[in-house]
């Protein structure tokens, strides 16, 4: 059997995205429960070089859905946007991208194979060329995996009543 590129990535992408939306929902009930304000979960980072939790999320959609549309256009570049602020705001952003990654053909993906893609900085002289299937499996999905983990792991530090079974998501067990 072949594997696809996009059964490679994209139940991969779904299953941990929908963990990460579950965690959300358990962040702000974690919240409600104690009086935590929500800021401070948002705000969190494991470490003070490290960005906080609302990057982690919102990176978690940069390596899935802009990598998606980075391997469409050609042209990659990191995303200096400012991420959602909110918990609620946070877990829009991972409904939209799990919709988005739902409907995606296919086919579509598997064209992308053998396309160049040019990753840059702008400001800097900084680029790596890459063939796009080695930049989804190569840079995004490790990317991907680092901020959905950091993100649990903050949660966790917060003292977030969640455990991998959360982080995993829906196992891709057989129907």
């Amino acid at each position: 059997m072949t594997l696809s590129l996009h059964a490679a990535l994209v139940p991969e992408w779904l299953q941990i995205l929908g963990g990460c939306r579950a965690v959300i929902d358990k962040a702000a009930a974690h919240c409600a429960e104690t009086g935590l304000d929500e800021t401070e979960l948002v705000e969190a980072r494991l470490a003070p070089d490290m960005r906080p939790f609302k990057y982690q999320i919102k990176s978690c959609t940069v390596h899935t859905r802009g990598a998606v549309e980075h391997a469409r256009t050609g042209l990659a570049a990191p995303d200096f946007n400012n991420s959602p602020g909110t918990l609620g705001a946070l877990a829009t952003q991972l409904g939209e991208t799990i919709a988005f990654l739902n409907e995606l053909d296919p086919a579509e993906f598997e064209s992308f194979i053998g396309r160049d893609l040019v990753f840059t900085i702008p400001g800097t002289e900084y680029r790596r060329d890459y063939a796009v299937e080695n930049f989804l499996l190569g840079f995004s999905r490790q990317n991907f995996h680092f901020h959905a983990v950091t993100a649990y792991a903050i949660l966790r530090m917060k003292g977030v009543n969640i455990g991998k079974v959360d982080y995993l998501g829906a196992w891709p067990v057989k129907a």
